[in-house]
């Protein structure tokens, strides 16, 4: 600029001395300054608008939740490549995830949920020491692994009601499987011997389980608890003439609400025993080959190998509690 200003040098000289086009101080001249004018750039190819409608479309429903990024380009008439789409939903904070798998819950088992955790609430992990737990398993061949479901969400949405892969009990007769354990202590693990299309009914539960095998480990229990306490839960099998028989045994029982796998910590040992089956022995076509697997894997449980999932069970509480009864992350 100063070899310009002083006006003894022609712009081709200038450009010999600084090797700067002569182009270059044309334009230099004119604008009488070195100072580059500001550049807007590429401009973006999705607009403040874009990203509001965008999240706007995921928050609507549990449907929006799991809407497929080519699918969301075309609903919304974005004019912009999937891996743009997905970097931008990345910015507002959505990650796709593998939704969390819980029961559905209507208004009343949210609330019977919240009274059961509040009437627990005080209880120690000494106190859950002291409780059995037991229930029933479903073992059918040819068992799959669930499809993932995923979802967009955001680090905090984990347990958001569009966020779940809401699943409901399945239908049909299996080979049904029935354990027991509390801390320190695997019980007997058990198949109910049932004829073709039978169901597990009140008097089938009282014969083969609740004056068997859950008798003698109740029984045994009191060597090293004072009190022991059956947990089950609301299955219509539990009730009618198991009610008298219990009574007359003498036996504490306990019942855990409806469509809470999350407050029955025997229901974390079946998914483990489930995706154990799904993943290894899909192909058995033999039921008593089956029972025979299940028998084993239950056999093999050391006796303290679950008393993690007892230690959890204040922890189960307070998180019921915190949710107003809703899902938690057991």
């Amino acid at each position: 600029m100063g070899l310009i200003e002083g006006g003894r040098h022609s712009l081709r000289e200038i450009t010999n001395i600084t090797n700067i086009p002569k182009g270059t101080l044309g334009d230099l001249k004119k604008r009488n300054t070195g100072i580059s004018k500001p550049r807007s750039g590429r401009p973006k190819t999705l607009s403040s608008r874009d990203l509001r409608h965008i999240e706007i479309y995921i928050r609507t429903s549990h449907t929006t939740r799991r809407t497929p990024i080519p699918r969301l380009i075309s609903l919304l008439d974005l004019q912009a490549h999937p891996n743009t789409v997905r970097k931008a939903l990345i910015g507002l904070g959505y990650n796709h995830r593998v939704a969390r798998r819980c029961p559905f819950l209507n208004k009343c088992d949210r609330k019977r949920r919240l009274q059961y955790a509040k009437r627990h609430a005080h209880w120690t992990v000494e106190d859950w020491a002291k409780v059995i737990f037991t229930d029933e398993m479903s073992i059918k061949l040819y068992m799959e692994r669930h499809s993932k479901d995923l979802v967009w969400r955001k680090v905090d949405e984990e347990l958001h009601p569009d966020c779940i892969a809401y699943h409901r009990k399945p239908t049909g007769t299996g080979m049904m499987f029935w354990g027991a354990f509390r801390k320190g202590r695997m019980g007997l693990g058990v198949f109910f011997e049932l004829e073709d299309g039978q169901n597990v009914n009140s008097t089938i539960y009282r014969d083969q389980i609740l004056l068997g095998p859950l008798k003698d480990f109740w029984e045994e229990s009191f060597g090293d608890v004072d009190e022991p306490v059956v947990m089950e839960d609301n299955a219509p099998a539990h009730k009618k003439v198991c009610i008298p028989a219990r009574k007359e045994l003498g036996m504490i029982c306990h019942q855990h609400p409806p469509n809470s796998p999350d407050l029955n910590p025997i229901e974390n040992i079946w998914s483990y025993m489930k995706d154990i089956i799904a993943k290894h022995y899909s192909y058995v076509s033999s039921e008593e080959t089956m029972k025979e697997i299940v028998r084993e894997l239950w056999d093999k449980f050391a006796d303290n190998r679950w008393d993690s999932l007892i230690a959890s069970m204040p922890e189960r509480m307070q998180e019921v509690i915190k949710a107003k009864g809703g899902s938690t992350h057991f």
